[in-house]
């Protein structure tokens, strides 16, 4: 991506960085924000290093996914993410994270909505909600306790999940096929939330577990691992990439 820096010229000197933000109008409130407008930002260095900043503050990419979660804008949205890819990714290894031919490319495309939206209001939005977001609401609202219940059942709900993905898994070397892909990604990411909260018994899907630790031993998951939230502390086997 090195190329969409400016790289100068006779009369200007080339630039360390790209960066570009894009705003959206929040007057009616669909961003879960007090700000009527909100603005991400992404830096991009020569070093291959990213820096994300909502409305001028430094912040995680996970932070930014997680805000537009419930607006309908980040889910299906991974037109632009192939885009950006497209246009100026060189492919790593000869691929990228959706490869292959039109099929194989829209069985990526089939997992990726099946984990953002699927999976996502079937078990990460509740647990995520019941343990988390009353926790840091609890000054804020009378129902801060979580809804035992709707625990018990976005627990049902994941070994549905899990045993799909222990399907996918038992005739693939990744979720969509040979390749690691997008649709991996969109897994691992609410695995990991679903892990950090202690809510996964490993023993019982062990080829998940074997399939989570190539994701976890991957260099550029290794942030995300290292994340904490204050108040809440992870097993000790969540930043162990052999668990």
């Amino acid at each position: 991506m090195e190329n969409i820096i400016f790289n100068g010229s006779k009369s200007r000197k080339k630039l360390q960085l790209a960066e570009v933000s894009i705003s959206f109008d929040n007057t009616k409130n669909l961003i879960p924000t007090e700000y009527s407008t909100v603005t991400v930002t992404r830096k991009y260095f020569r070093s291959g290093d990213s820096e994300y900043l909502l409305n001028d503050v430094k912040c995680r990419l996970k932070d930014i996914t997680n805000l537009f979660l419930d607006t309908g804008i980040s889910s299906n949205n991974y037109a632009i993410i192939e885009y950006i890819e497209e246009k100026f990714s060189q492919p790593l290894n000869g691929t990228s994270l959706i490869s292959g031919n039109l099929k194989a490319k829209a069985e990526i495309r089939r997992l990726v909505d099946w984990y953002d939206n699927k999976f996502y209001n079937e078990v990460s939005k509740i647990i995520l909600r019941e343990l988390i977001d009353k926790y840091y609401m609890k000054n804020r609202t009378e129902d801060k306790s979580p809804n035992m219940e709707s625990l018990r059942i976005a627990q049902e709900n994941s070994i549905y999940h899990f045993e799909y993905l222990s399907y996918l898994i038992s005739s693939r070397r990744w979720i969509a096929g040979d390749a690691i892909s997008q649709a991996d990604i969109a897994a691992a990411t609410h695995i990991s939330c679903l892990d950090y909260l202690n809510k996964i018994d490993w023993d019982k899907w062990s080829e998940i577990k074997n399939w989570y630790a190539r994701i976890k031993s991957r260099p550029s998951f290794s942030s995300i691992l290292e994340d904490r939230l204050a108040g809440f502390q992870p097993p000790n086997h969540y930043s162990n990439p052999d668990f």
